[in-house]
């Protein structure tokens, strides 16, 4: 009767498998389980797998059975799924509409990790919290990761972070806080002498490598060090600076061992075999593991895939990076603790990134693309709902937040802070930016945007940027005017920051219902572009609220002609989307066809403050119906006139106004309050109503 029931039981499960529509997976688990049930029973062998490939193996032999009928869930049960190599996923790892695969987790409890964590370290000494700890390790294991390539970190160093207890560690470096500077090039990009007297470092110096602003506070890259003097105190670098190298710009040295002298620093020792750090401060080091794995998932030429509920951590490269797929879900996501960025995802439509939390990443949030420019078909990608911090800890600016091009993405709901760089960069047409919050990002960077939309190519163009929140940031700069390399006087400032800035000729963009408040130098910058609407905003500041240029006469114009000829422009849809294209330029270097409409101005400062420029052509440029206001009813405003090349700078607003380019504008006080996002009028006869201000929505940010 025993042997009976054995083989009836084997024989249900057995039937049971081949319509199973739902798979378990446990730390627990076992791979020669049958990944029915999340408990296991070694007689019946039911139970959950115990790796997420032996989860994909298990989808894979359903769909070839022909029982593929309905969505199949794999729920991924709490603990930590050690990744060596990223899960890869294809064509055959795909569902249909109706009969999506769930990859799903327990909130906050399931972990995919690309991590190694190490063993027999040394043991930790709380009368010495500050005392060098060592582990040891296998070089000929380490020695085999990589990371993402990039042509801004070039160099020898480790490809690797260390993390204790979760917290990321940093390379042994000098300077210990803040940065070091250039005093003068000695070859153009690869030679320079320090400014302060660098330490006489001592032992190995083969694998050092500086991070280094070379010429100015845009870009950031991390090179080898070549040669040291330490008598004259000069390094030599291993290549090229991406500019040329600049009297009072920054960097630091790092991977020294001489150097590990400061909480939170490690250093690799490929002589001894290990890896040394001090661990953070009041930290006893509990678990201590480096980032091992390129990447934690891959999914090329996929389709009707979801991942939910799951927390992905510790690959030296991006997380999750998804090529040419379509109707793809990313949602209630935890990213963090990555050398890449969170989620790469090229040339895919129909993708869903929505309700994830991500958070300390090397090289930014979530790059996103897809549709066809060529026919303007949209990709109906979604970025929704998001929290995204400090995303750019490894290269400082352009390693954005959030990422996009294609065509037709949407961006919404997002809460972008805390970060040393951009926070959303556009490239592309026909995407919407709507209803994010931005805050206290540019802590390292100049010319720096909260809303950054690419120029060099004039085809770029319907873009709707509106009813975002974008407040309290300055960015971060040399101060130029204050520079003395003979006194060796060097001074930072907090400044340089753009709210939505619209650079390089960046043309047929709709800039609508914007809050911009606290922005440290301009809130709203057109850079040459041609064709924008900006409409309906409200700006408060004590700097520029609106700056219009025309590049300069040393602004290469070259990739925006040539631009023209890469898409077809005279084809019905571009023709109907964008006939301006098609007409001719009066002058290709003036900023033509801009609308400046509806917005309010408000001007913070104590003193008087150049709070505006323009520099267009009066013949098709349309300035009117504004309201600016300052306090102390003293507006200064610089202003050039293309055709007559009649300007002046820092002029009263009435002298701009005798001058007729702007019209039925007002010098008013809008008895506005900005609280948290929200407006709100002071008083019953708000001039606001006098320029036909529309309501901005209070649903701005995160909805929880």
């Amino acid at each position: 009767m025993f042997i009976k029931l054995v083989i009836t039981l084997t024989f249900a499960t057995f039937c049971s498998a081949a319509w199973a529509q739902d798979f378990y997976v446990s730390p627990s688990g076992s791979d020669s389980l049958n990944g029915l049930s999340p408990r296991v029973n070694f007689w019946t062998k039911t139970g959950p797998f115990k790796t997420l490939a032996r989860a994909q193996q298990a989808i894979r032999s359903l769909k070839a059975t022909g029982n593929f009928n309905q969505a199949i869930t794999v729920h991924v049960g709490k603990g930590v799924y050690q990744l060596q190599a990223p899960l890869e996923l294809n064509a055959e790892d795909s569902g249909l509409p109706g009969q999506e695969i769930i990859w799903e987790g327990e909130s906050g409890g399931s972990i995919v990790s690309g991590g190694i964590q190490l063993k027999n370290c040394q043991t930790y000494d709380e009368l010495s919290p500050e005392k060098i700890i060592s582990c040891p390790v296998t070089n000929s294991t380490l020695s085999t990761i990589t990371g993402e390539k990039s042509p801004r970190i070039v160099g020898e160093a480790p490809k690797f972070d260390v993390f204790v207890n979760e917290h990321k560690m940093h390379l042994a470096r000098w300077p210990n806080q803040d940065w070091a500077h250039i005093k003068t090039p000695l070859r153009t990009r690869t030679r320079l002498l320090v400014l302060e007297k660098m330490p006489k470092f001592q032992g190995d110096l083969s694998n050092a490598q500086v991070h280094i602003f070379a010429g100015n506070d845009i870009k950031d890259e991390y090179i080898d060090v070549a040669a040291f003097d330490l008598a004259n105190n000069h390094i030599t670098l291993s290549s090229d600076t991406s500019y040329n190298i600049s009297s009072g710009r920054r960097f630091y040295l790092e991977n020294i061992k001489a150097e590990l002298d400061m909480p939170e620093e490690w250093f690799y020792d490929k002589t001894t075999s290990r890896i040394y750090f001090i661990p953070p401060k009041y930290t006893i080091p509990e678990k201590i593991l480096l980032s091992y794995a390129t990447n934690l998932i891959k999914l090329r030429k996929s389709s009707h895939i979801t991942f939910r509920n799951l927390i992905f951590r510790h690959s030296t490269g991006n997380a999750i990076n998804a090529d040419n797929s379509n109707n793809i879900t990313l949602e209630k996501l935890e990213i963090n603790n990555i050398g890449g960025v969170a989620i790469r995802a090229p040339n895919n439509n129909n993708v869903i990134i929505s309700n994830n939390h991500i958070h300390d990443t090397g090289l930014g949030g979530i790059f996103l693309s897809g549709g066809d420019r060529t026919l303007l078909e949209s990709s109906n990608n979604v970025i929704d709902n998001n929290t995204i911090t400090n995303y750019d800890t490894v290269l400082l600016n352009y390693s954005p937040a959030i990422a996009i091009s294609g065509v037709g993405v949407s961006v919404t709901h997002n809460l972008i802070s805390n970060s040393t760089g951009n926070a959303i960069i556009v490239g592309g047409n026909e995407h919407l930016i709507e209803k994010n919050e931005i805050t206290q990002i540019c802590k390292q960077s100049g010319d720096c945007g909260a809303i950054y939309l690419s120029g060099r190519d004039w085809t770029y163009r319907g873009n709707v940027v509106r009813h975002n929140y974008i407040h309290d940031f300055t960015g971060y700069q040399l101060n130029q005017a204050t520079l003395d390399i003979q006194k060796n006087k060097v001074e930072y400032i907090f400044d340089g920051a753009r709210g939505i800035y619209l650079d390089d000729g960046s043309s047929g963009n709709t800039v609508y219902g914007n809050i911009l408040d606290n922005v440290s130098f301009i809130s709203i910058h057109i850079g040459g572009g041609r064709d924008n609407r900006i409409e309906n905003n409200v700006v408060k500041t004590k700097s520029y609220a609106f700056l219009m240029d025309n590049r300069g006469i040393y602004a290469d114009w070259t990739p925006n002609r040539e631009s023209l000829a890469t898409m077809p422009i005279n084809s019905d849809i571009w023709s109907q989307k964008y006939p301006q294209l098609n007409q001719p330029m009066n002058n290709d270097t003036w900023p033509e066809g801009n609308t400046i409409t509806r917005n309010v101005f408000a001007i913070t400062s104590n003193s008087p403050t150049r709070s505006l420029r323009y520099v267009a052509p009066r013949d098709s440029t349309n300035i009117s119906d504004n309201l600016v206001w300052h306090k102390g009813n003293d507006i200064r405003v610089d202003y050039m006139i293309l055709e007559s090349n009649d300007g002046k700078g820092g002029v009263p607003w009435s002298t701009w106004i005798d001058q007729g380019l702007e019209l039925n504008s007002i010098n008013a006080d809008p008895c506005l309050n900005i609280t948290q996002g929200i407006l709100s009028v002071t008083c019953s006869d708000s001039p606001i109503n006098s320029i036909g201000l529309k309501p901005i929505p209070t649903d701005i940010g995160l909805i929880q």
